[in-house]
């Protein structure tokens, strides 16, 4: 992400507020930064236990096809 673009740091200030990666089975903690559909994979190893993506407000107002975004990297319509 570029981050003299404010558009794009406005988009995902906004998107920070409703995901719920943090909240997710397979999150892998060590203050990983969220939004992977927006952003981009975790370093971490990911852990497909279960996945929050189809319930994420995020997820929804971009009409995301996928899941395991942490694992698999950002969405091809992320518009970050």
């Amino acid at each position: 992400m570029n981050n003299n673009n404010p558009v794009k740091r406005l988009i995902l200030g906004f998107n920070n507020k409703l995901c719920l990666c943090k909240k997710c089975p397979s999150y892998p903690g060590h203050k990983d930064k969220v939004v992977y559909c927006e952003r981009a994979k975790s370093p971490y190893v990911i852990s497909k236990t279960s996945c929050l993506c189809p319930q994420c407000r995020v997820w929804k107002l971009n009409h995301f096809a996928e899941t395991y975004y942490c694992s698999s990297g950002a969405a091809p319509l992320s518009r970050i």
